[in-house]
């Protein structure tokens, strides 16, 4: 490691640990009856050697999780969701004694919460700020990683242009290498190894790119692993396996094998986890405060019509899983086996089937469906976790069975919501209107997007624009 740079991981190792020391003094700021201490009060308490050696250690500990989170490595690469991905990891698993210790001595539960938030707060913000002043140094030209690309003319010119281009991320091109054909060619191979061996000698690097078609990697790939090992620099590999026009790659790990992982729907992140957590919230508040709705809806249900409260069907969900989608009753008793001698009134297009004037609907049940009220047992689904507060409208079965188009199967790589963009803009019965909704959705979503839905969704409900 060159000495710029292991001074500079030398200070965010110390910035680290200061963060981290400011969360405990934050936590033991809060006395065990509630109170808050002030800051020379704080000073002022007496410190025993016992605590002193467990702050120290616990503090230790904390520096050797961060460097097993790999948290010390390189991120110029890396997007943001998956640093706090890594310092979340690592709060969990140092809070995790502290949770064992609550009730001893002036451990309690507010002090549990005071350090995991504020550690996880604090690194979280301090990365981000110091990410932010690097890129910033990086655009003057300082702290620069200089880089030799081997790889066929094409895709080693296009890893050229790309690092060049994101001059925050701090990439200095020394030389790009290409490597033609190597189809057997033992002596060209042999040329190019022998070209950044002397490369690698002559000066310092610090990356080396491999950008070559990954059908192609194989003669090289090995050679310039073990080259690279030896001599201590990292090797990069621009896998160029096809092109993606909708879905995400990401490198994932088994059993310390590189696994590449390609897929449609949104990357696992801590959004999602975020947006599962909004789920969960809403969905167990609005449940409680629901409840005497649901009970007068339910009683409303019973004078109007005979059969259930709830209707039950099977619905397709993430990755084509089938759930039970639960609703109020709008319909006659026995409703889905009356549905095949009504097809020939089926006013949408594409595969799903909606009737305006669906003779089956009860009078109770065109008022709960104009209001939308009927989709209330819905959130149990999303509390259970086979919906979402926001997705593309989960289908019946009769529906998927139709769907003759490949990528309008894409609406499955995500959870099915209560509310979606088709549903508050139109509600039009245009399945191809629908499902490039669904697709807009899936391609821009991110937590902003589902909070503008669902303010959206209330004044969409009371116009019942589109209500079937």
């Amino acid at each position: 490691m060159a000495p710029r740079r292991k001074a500079l991981i030398t200070i965010l190792k110390l910035t680290d640990l200061a963060v981290v020391t400011m969360a405990l003094v934050a936590a033991v700021g809060f006395a065990t009856d509630g109170t808050i201490l002030d800051w020379p009060e704080i000073l002022e308490m007496r410190l025993s050697l016992g605590n002193v050696l467990v702050f120290a250690i616990y503090i230790v500990a904390w520096h050797f999780i961060l460097k097993l989170r790999g948290l010390y490595n390189s991120y110029r690469l890396s997007p943001a969701s998956r640093e706090l991905r890594d310092i979340g990891i690592a709060v969990l698993i140092m809070v995790a004694p502290v949770g064992l210790a609550v009730g001893v001595g002036s451990l309690n539960e507010r002090f549990l919460v005071t350090v995991a938030l504020g550690s996880f707060g604090g690194l979280a913000i301090e990365r981000r700020c110091l990410r932010a002043i690097a890129r910033r140094v990086r655009g003057f030209g300082r702290n620069l990683v200089d880089v030799v690309i081997v790889g066929d003319e094409s895709c080693a010119l296009d890893a050229a242009v790309r690092l060049v281009q994101r001059e925050g991320l701090g990439y200095r091109v020394i030389e790009v290498i290409g490597v033609g054909s190597l189809n057997g060619d033992e002596h060209a191979r042999h040329g190019v190894l022998t070209k950044v061996e002397e490369i690698l000698g002559r000066q310092p690097i610090d990356e080396v790119f491999l950008a070559i078609p990954l059908d192609r990697t194989q003669p090289l790939l090995q050679p310039l692993i073990t080259m690279c090992e030896e001599q201590g620099t990292t090797l990069r590999l621009v896998a160029s396996l096809a092109v993606l026009d909708w879905s995400r790659a990401a490198v994932d790990s088994l059993a310390g094998q590189p696994v590449l992982t390609i897929s449609s729907g949104p990357p696992d992140s801590l959004r999602l986890v975020a947006k599962r957590m909004i789920d969960l919230s809403v969905s167990v508040v609005g449940l409680m405060l629901f409840l005497p709705l649901f009970l007068a809806i339910a009683l409303a249900i019973k004078i109007d019509s005979q059969g259930p409260i709830l209707f039950a069907q099977d619905r397709v969900g993430l990755n084509r899983r089938r759930f039970r989608a639960l609703k109020f009753r709008t319909m006659i008793q026995g409703a889905d086996l009356m549905q095949p001698d009504l097809e020939s009134l089926n006013e949408a297009e594409g595969p799903v089937f909606k009737i305006q004037d669906d003779p089956r609907v009860t009078r109770l049940g065109r008022a709960l469906r104009r209001l939308s009220l009927d989709e209330l047992p819905q959130l149990v689904n999303v509390l259970i976790g086979d919906m979402s507060l926001v997705g593309p409208r989960p289908l019946p079965i009769r529906d998927v069975d139709r769907i003759d188009v490949r990528w309008h199967k894409r609406r499955f790589s995500v959870k099915p919501g209560i509310t979606c963009l088709w549903q508050i803009n139109s509600r039009a019965p245009k399945f191809e209107e629908w499902i490039r909704s669904d697709m807009e959705y899936i391609d821009n979503w991110s937590l902003a997007l589902d909070l503008k839905i669902l303010a959206k969704t209330l004044p969409a409900v009371i116009s019942g624009q589109g209500a079937h």
